[in-house]
């Protein structure tokens, strides 16, 4: 038979050559044998055809391509653990029978492990598009179709360089490539390392000391969720929880079956909860028969409780949920406590319907501590889920097994949803379904005692039970990746795009993902909030060169055929059609540049009539989720290339500017009106309490402002020796409320003085439109630590023009 296989596995110790080794050397289709090691010094004698390969950590992208660059054969086969395992009767062949089927990229099997001297089966679980968790159980023996494995290695490493998550990677990497398939043969088998029971291993995703390894392989995961169009962006739908009428503004929800032991500390830890507001406990008692209902029954005189016993008996806590939340005197919001468990304190209640109010969410979701029977601490402590964030928590839910306790709902919305009728996962389930479209709010103080003790149904699972369980949640996420997949299509294509740009394009990606760890200081100078960002990738416009001589040195970097490699355009087709690009040197996140597709000067002026900032923000409005802001920076004001017509882009919600804009407009003068041809009024208004002077002019239903208006003020700024138009920066946006809105801001100097001071008084600030609306641009470290209030006046004073 040809040898077809080159096997991989780390060193373990010598013993590995009187077992693992041996047996693969004698494997008629195992070609090369490399033993992974971080040790350099190793002294050992290897056989023929096996070899010491030197590698870094243990799931880094170094690692991964040195296996890519050893293997020759069609597949590569990598054991993960250090230690001894024996293959089953031509184990090897029998994966590469299945590997040969061309829509297979890896293989993983069924295998036994021994515990503590006995051999037991270690079934393993299909994998299908939901098992996306950084857990799934595939054992320890993976065989690769090399070409594939090739593909994802070059894939990843062009991301990024991992250090924990090569293999989770590039996984998911293969998973869009073909199919990863579960033999159901029992093929090897291993020592059992791990023997705590399930119960103490599925909160290991949220010990601290993982912590950096969740961190990555969250960046992972989300990079996966775009290449498959999965992802979502951040959420912003919040709901009016107060428009509809309810006798209770809460009810505790208790499901319930045979639980003696644990009720009435369940019952108790509700009535006890000290609120502003009429709340009540349902308890949906499924048929218990160990006296579980007979001390609910203690409670009939207390008018806060609602005993249920439901008609039908084949309900799991999911639909028991349902009758509670569908009961009449159910609150506004439905509150969990599961009858093991106990509330931390008098307070957990109205804590939780504070945060619907305050945040307007539709799903609020607390912390707890994990205790014994006692209420003493159990490893690992407090779950709080601080792996959420708002930006991208709905996409992470994905990837983890849980969205933590207690869980509470806006009873209108939950019962639309509606709760899976299980008894395992329903909760995950509402998590991801409300997440999809709605606002979450996290607690991250202790609102609840999870305990655990023998009688907790998820306390000691067998592997059978355990893979149900994974089976149920990876279906949950196969049906919600494909709902997430069929709202992205229905996605403006401008969010499709920028995602694909940033997917594929590593430059554009890296600076961008920098924004996120970005050090920022705000001062309040004459009333305003004004925000200086250290950003060190902003050196390429901020040390820019405009004079003559180097622009036209140097090839336009926005002219079409000069793009970077990786960079696409959309070509939005106007009178004068014009490339979209996303910035790869950005300010903000989603940071647009909007060229002329024609190579001429930047210069705005006799393109007014035009009303060319109005049609490309109603061009923006219509390909874009978000609310975008065109702006625009005059050749001396601040564009890196003025030699080239463009604009730029970047959310309304970023801008300091835009952001305090009710407050400026509030106070303003409206100096002049005009009634336009189209019906509708453009208005004049002089800014007076800003850093700076600003023109705005303002437009009701319709995106155009009035030329004759804007004409008569650039009127009254200067026109410099040799420019074609009078220094400005200008940003033009639609408010819903207030209308189309087009301001200027006008411009003496390109750079202050301190731009080209020496030693300590050299500040390396170079005003462009974002900085005039209040975020000054530092990309050094000693003039962000540096720079003063003072500092920042005397920047604005002499870069604006002061009529």
């Amino acid at each position: 038979m040809n040898k077809t296989v080159t096997c991989f596995l780390p060193y373990g110790s010598e013993n590995q050559f009187d077992k693992t080794i041996s047996e693969l050397l004698t494997c008629p289709s195992i070609d090369q044998i490399f033993l992974l090691s971080a040790q350099t010094d190793i002294k050992i004698e290897l056989p023929d055809r096996c070899h010491l390969l030197p590698v870094s950590s243990a799931d880094s992208t170094e690692k991964y391509k040195q296996i890519a660059q050893h293997t020759d054969t069609p597949y590569a086969l990598i054991y993960t653990q250090a230690h001894p395992f024996e293959l089953g009767y031509m184990a090897v062949e029998r994966m590469c029978d299945y590997l040969s089927a061309p829509q297979c990229c890896m293989v993983y099997a069924d295998h036994y492990k021994v515990t503590q001297g006995e051999r037991k089966p270690h079934p393993v679980i299909d994998y299908q598009l939901g098992s996306v968790r950084d857990d799934f159980d595939f054992g320890s023996l993976l065989m690769f179709r090399t070409e594939q494995f090739k593909k994802a290695v070059d894939e990843i490493t062009s991301e990024d360089s991992y250090q924990y998550s090569a293999l989770y990677a590039l996984r998911l990497a293969l998973s869009r490539y073909g199919e990863l398939t579960h033999i159901r043969e029992y093929l090897y088998t291993e020592d059992e390392i791990d023997l705590r029971k399930s119960g103490e291993k599925q909160f290991d995703y949220v010990d601290p000391r993982n912590r950096q390894v969740q961190i990555e392989r969250e960046v992972v995961f989300t990079r996966h969720l775009k290449k498959m169009g999965a992802y979502l962006p951040p959420v912003k739908r919040t709901i009016d929880v107060g428009t509809e009428d309810f006798q209770y503004e809460a009810s505790v929800i208790i499901p319930v079956r045979n639980r003696v032991r644990t009720i009435d500390d369940a019952i108790r830890s509700v009535l006890e909860q000290e609120t502003s507001f009429p709340f009540n406990l349902i308890i949906i008692d499924n048929h218990s028969t160990d006296g579980t209902s007979e001390i609910i029954e203690h409670y009939q005189n207390n008018s806060k409780v609602i005993h249920l016993i439901p008609e039908r008996t084949d309900l799991g806590i999911g639909g028991c949920w349902n009758l509670g939340i569908n009961h009449p005197q159910c609150g506004r919001f439905a509150v969990q406590l599961d009858s093991d468990d106990l509330y931390s304190s008098p307070n957990t209640l109205q804590t939780i319907v504070d945060k619907f109010h305050q945040e307007q969410c539709a799903m609020v979701i607390g912390s707890y501590r994990m205790t014994d029977f006692a209420l003493q601490t159990l490893p690992p402590g407090v779950i709080d889920h601080n792996e959420w964030t708002d930006e991208n928590g709905h996409n992470n839910a994905l990837r983890i097994n849980g969205l933590g306790a207690p869980r509470a709902f806006y009873t209108p919305l939950l019962r639309q949803i509606r709760v899976p009728n299980t008894s395992y996962g329903e909760d995950y389930a509402l998590g991801l379904a409300f997440s999809r479209n709605y606002r979450i709010g996290r607690i991250y103080d202790v609102l609840y005692l999870c305990r655990r003790w023998e009688g907790n149904s998820d306390a000691a699972l067998s592997i059978e039970k355990v893979n149900l369980n994974n089976s149920y949640k990876d279906s949950l996420r196969t049906l919600e990746i494909k709902i997430r997949q069929t709202m992205e299509k229905e996605r403006q294509p401008g969010e499709l795009f920028l995602e694909s740009q940033l997917a594929k394009w590593q430059t554009a990606r890296t600076n961008h993902e920098a924004l996120d760890k970005i050090e920022t200081r705000t001062f309040e100078v004459n009333g305003n909030d004004i925000t200086v960002q250290f950003n060190p990738a902003r050196a390429v416009s901020t040390c820019a060169k405009v004079d003559k001589a180097s622009i036209e040195a140097r090839p336009c970097f926005l002219c079409s055929e000069n793009k970077p490699k990786g960079q696409d355009e959309i070509i939005i087709s106007l009178d004068e059609p014009f490339s979209l690009r996303v910035n790869p040197y950005p300010i903000l996140h989603e940071h647009l540049t909007i060229s002329s597709l024609k190579h001429q000067d930047q210069i705005l002026a006799n393109k007014t009539e035009r009303q060319l900032p109005g049609r490309l923000v109603n061009w923006l409005e219509k390909h874009f989720d978000s609310g975008y802001a065109l702006f625009y920076n005059g050749a001396k004001c601040g564009a890196s290339a003025p030699d080239h017509f463009h604009f730029q882009a970047a959310r309304q919600n970023d801008i300091p500017l835009i952001r305090q804009w009710n407050r400026l407009l509030s106070t303003a003068v409206c100096t002049k009106e005009l009634k336009m041809g189209n019906g509708s009024t453009c208005r004049s208004y002089q800014i007076t309490n800003y850093i700076c002077p600003l023109q705005a002019f303002v437009t009701e239903h319709s995106m155009t402002t009035s030329p004759e208006l804007i004409e008569e003020y650039l009127q009254t700024l200067p026109v410099h020796d040799g420019e074609s138009e009078p220094r400005y920066n200008l940003f033009a946006w639609n408010d819903p409320v207030r209308g189309f809105t087009v301001v200027y801001l006008p411009r003496e100097k390109h750079r202050p003085a301190c731009y080209t001071a020496t030693g300590k008084d050299q500040l390396l600030v170079s005003p462009g439109a974002l900085d005039m609306a209040g975020l000054l641009v530092t990309p050094r470290k000693e003039d962000f630590d540096k720079i003063t209030e003072q500092d920042i006046l005397q920047i604005y004073n002499e870069v604006a023009y002061h009529n």
